[in-house]
């Protein structure tokens, strides 16, 4: 079973690692990966304006930003015996993926949605963005973990 980027985003992901881990067969393997959401990044130097979206991103769209960092633990008290634990780096430069269309477009918008700035900011904000893509500038990084577990034999 895989549970590929989901635990920082629901509300008990104690509770979703017990029920997967009542469902997979003994001897099945459990595999997770999330992001170290406290980690997340658009930031080229201190006080970039840009981080306010992968900010706004992490506070409205992920359940829990430091979850990656409890995973093994939590992953062991769902049962299963921990085979490995990985860390990995995402980075996005300069072509960007999903981190300008989430943390990007969806972090202002929500900016706008919270009123904390007004629409032609979360506009600025996006055509900055856009504008580090087109001149080579862009850059969005986060660190991600990786947990594969087996579900003991009774």
């Amino acid at each position: 079973m895989v549970l590929h980027t989901t635990l920082c985003h629901v509300p008990d992901p104690d509770a979703a690692l017990h029920e997967a881990v009542r469902v997979l067969r003994p001897g099945g393997r459990l595999a997770v990966f999330d992001g170290d959401y406290a980690t997340a990044t658009l930031a080229t130097g201190p006080g970039d304006p840009l981080n306010v979206c992968a900010d706004a991103f992490r506070e409205h769209f992920v359940h829990d930003p430091w979850l990656a960092r409890r995973l093994p633990r939590l992953v062991r008290a769902a049962g299963v015996e921990v085979e490995r634990v990985r860390s990995h780096g995402y980075v996005e430069t300069p072509k960007p993926g999903f981190m300008l269309a989430s943390w990007v477009d969806l972090g202002a918008d929500a900016l706008v949605a919270a009123g904390r700035i007004a629409a032609d900011m979360a506009v600025a904000l996006k055509a900055e963005a856009r504008r580090r893509v087109t001149s080579g500038e862009y850059f969005g990084h986060i660190a991600y973990i990786s947990v594969v577990a087996r579900k003991p034999f009774p």
